[in-house]
């Protein structure tokens, strides 16, 4: 089943400005937007027109000055009839809306004069998105301070309730996770007030380019999580790839000289790569990760999981222990194997390694030669050194199609070596020549 296209519903934006100035771009760029708009150019009384009109949305431009704008919103705060109506304030260059009882409400919101309609309009989309939100039921779940989305914990929560929604109804859920590159460079090169900028530009697309239905959370520092209910991962592959060039288009500040950005995605649904939520979320976290590694700016569709009699089946369910400390390699791996019908139990450091392979006995290990630390190489020789693991066979995975350390590799205890990219068609095959060859 395909993504359905955003709702497009009329709305009704109230402009409180000043003596007629500034809202006209305002007006313009609303109108051409689809909403509907009206101005009031009486500061003293933005208040009492909201409670007449009640508005979608209001917005106070620049020319009222932050005193205003200020004594604008305590009143729509103080009123009931207004209380809940969002509010958005346009600053001028240099103003910062340092006052921490007006950030009480996340319907209220402050942004720069913009220099184009793109920001602006994004912003008022992610606005009237939230509010729309919590008009769902258990749409009022907890929210990041800075950028308005749902926070981890809600996520969570609305991600397991997604999954057994589609495993009753046989329907498919989307996961994009998208993370923003060379994120710690901008903040070293433009300071932290333009990551918050980037941030907040990337939470306000995000709203207002996805479905009411739609879940979009913030992950971590830099990394945000979009749940699509009904969607397929060719579906969320397009969407991904729109908000990327997108994004990649954004230019904040001056709207020419601000720091620009792009952004990775990684793309993973219910059921074709993953039976939980925790695993949606981690192949989607995979995929991302292996974005970014193949150049950034990108989108990676996760590892296809393929139907069970697709894959080598074993007689009897051998153990092993999967040491990478690539998350997508080690994740692909794992599917792969797990679908062989085999139990895996993974590591991505050989300290960690040793531990379990003395305290499990797996039946076989699997580890990159590469590790960072200690190498794969030497913790072979460590469990080949140990007498309850000596007799514990061990393959290494290797970059090289035929290596020229292989004298390396049999010295220090290993049975044979699988190369990367892993051959997934064949893995399960090489698995078993190396458990019963």
């Amino acid at each position: 089943m395909g993504m359905p296209a955003r709702e497009s519903i009329r709305k009704h934006v109230l402009i409180g400005t000043s003596a007629g100035k500034g809202e006209e771009r305002l007006v313009a760029w609303l109108k051409e937007a689809g909403y509907v708009s009206c101005v009031c150019c009486d500061p003293s009384n933005i208040a009492q027109t909201t409670a007449r009109e009640i508005p979608d949305l209001v917005v106070l431009t620049e020319s009222l000055g932050m005193s205003d704008q200020h004594r604008a919103i305590q009143k729509l705060e103080d009123d009931g009839r207004t209380r809940k109506i969002p509010v958005l304030a346009l600053l001028r260059r240099g103003e910062d809306p340092n006052e921490p009882s007006l950030r009480r409400s996340f319907r209220i919101d402050f942004m720069t004069e913009p220099a184009g309609s793109t920001q602006f309009l994004s912003r008022v989309r992610a606005m009237l998105r939230i509010a729309d939100d919590e008009k769902k039921p258990g749409g009022g779940g907890e929210r990041d301070g800075l950028t308005k989305l749902y926070n981890r914990r809600y996520l969570d929560e609305r991600i397991e309730k997604e999954i057994e929604r589609a495993r009753r109804y046989s329907r498919s859920v989307a996961c994009i996770m998208v993370d923003i590159d060379n994120f710690q460079t901008i903040n070293a090169e433009h300071g932290y007030k333009a990551g918050d900028e980037i941030l907040k530009a990337l939470a306000d697309m995000l709203l207002s380019e996805t479905r009411l239905p739609d879940t979009v959370a913030r992950f971590g520092s830099e990394e945000f999580v979009l749940i699509l209910p009904e969607t397929e991962g060719a579906a969320a592959e397009g969407l991904s790839e729109r908000l990327r060039r997108s994004f990649a288009e954004l230019r904040l500040g001056d709207d020419e000289e601000g720091p620009g950005a792009t952004i990775s995605c990684g793309v993973a649904s219910y059921p074709d790569h993953a039976s939980d939520a925790t695993t949606l979320i981690r192949m989607a976290s995979s995929a991302v990760y292996q974005a970014q590694q193949e150049g950034q700016n990108c989108t990676v569709v996760a590892f296809g999981e393929k139907k069970d009699e697709e894959w080598p089946r074993v007689d009897t369910a051998a153990t092993i222990l999967l040491v990478e400390d690539n998350d997508y390699n080690r994740t692909v791996a794992s599917l792969v194997l797990r679908a062989s019908g085999y139990e895996v139990i993974e590591a991505s450091d050989a300290a960690t390694a040793i531990s379990l392979a003395r305290a499990v006995l797996p039946d076989l290990v699997i580890i990159d030669v590469n590790l960072h630390g200690v190498s794969g190489l030497e913790a072979t020789k460590q469990l080949v050194g140990m007498s309850e693991t000596k007799d514990i066979p061990i393959v290494a995975l290797t970059t090289k199609d035929m290596p020229g350390d292989l004298e390396q590799l049999v010295a220090a205890g290993c049975r044979g070596y699988i190369t990367k990219p892993i051959d997934t068609n064949n893995l399960a095959t090489q698995i078993e020549t190396y458990l019963h060859g």
